[in-house]
């Protein structure tokens, strides 16, 4: 079997959540207090994102089939307000920081909540495993102890079987030569463990066995200081070390007038890509 196909196998039980939800409430919750629920480009609001049409949608408050600059920045003033703690119209590094451990916090709590099933306040191995068990035996649907070409969804099945059966013609060492090495064996759950095993290791910061809100304190405190830097870093303009309203708002302003193409102040159905146009996204 080719690496190719290998890959698309780890793509389905990745995109199904098999390996890759493994502590990922956690780990998105950085991601999204970093962003936060802005508009623009805090929000991944642009031409090519999956939620462009929603979120216009959403944009147009008064239903007149328009967006104006004062819609399209409305949607980041609750995400300036949460980071500016004593409304003074700015935010500094103490503010960003410790809006940022609060959402961190929170994700460490919904961490231990899920995975922490007999409620000691720690999570064991044992326990971060039985959530990978549970994801590989859904999508094991014939329990045979393997993910196979019998266990994805038709419209993946059919020419995922038609790769399989080619490669099994030309035989391992067929094309580039790599077919025989890229082949690592079917994917069973000894290897969806193996990753989750990995991951455990990392996690657990002490090597006690244990995940717990400890382990992730360094982690947390990373990853605030990161966010912190690259937040000012993209919208303290004039490096005084605090984030005006204006320039919190000042890249979104920027995404509204390229994307407002006739340069008459709003967003129409006329500025939309041609395939989104007629779909009553803005009326």
């Amino acid at each position: 079997m080719s690496r190719r196909t290998v890959f698309i196998v780890a793509g389905v039980l990745v995109a199904a959540g098999t390996v890759a939800a493994i502590a990922a409430p956690h780990f998105r919750g950085h991601g999204r207090w970093h962003h936060g629920p802005a508009f623009g480009e805090m929000g991944g609001f642009g031409p090519m994102g999956a939620r462009f049409g929603e979120r216009l949608k959403e944009a147009d408050a008064d239903k007149d089939g328009t967006v104006t600059l004062e819609e399209f920045l409305a949607r980041r003033g609750p995400a300036f307000a949460r980071f500016d703690r004593n409304g003074d119209s700015a935010v500094d590094a103490a503010e960003f920081e410790a809006a940022a451990k609060e959402s961190a916090d929170y994700w460490t709590r919904r961490f231990i909540k899920n995975f922490d099933t007999d409620r000691d306040g720690k999570v064991s191995k044992d326990e971060f495993a039985q959530k990978a068990k549970l994801r590989f035996a859904r999508r094991d649907l014939n329990a045979d102890g393997e993910i196979g070409i019998e266990d994805l969804p038709p419209g993946i099945r059919r020419p995922f079987g038609r790769r399989v059966a080619e490669d099994a013609k030309d035989g391992p060492d067929a094309g580039d030569g790599k077919d025989a090495k890229g082949w690592r064996g079917p994917f069973t759950l000894d290897r969806v463990l193996g990753r989750t095993e990995r991951r455990f290791s990392r996690l657990d910061r002490n090597g006690d066995g244990f995940i717990d809100a400890k382990d992730f304190e360094t982690m947390s405190a990373e990853r605030v200081s990161y966010a912190s830097k690259r937040f000012f870093n993209r919208f303290d303009a004039d490096r005084d070390g605090k984030v005006t309203k204006e320039e919190f708002n000042r890249l979104a302003k920027e995404r509204f007038a390229v994307l407002d193409l006739d340069d008459d102040g709003k967003i129409t159905e006329a500025d939309l890509p041609p395939m989104m146009r007629g779909r009553g996204l803005l009326k």
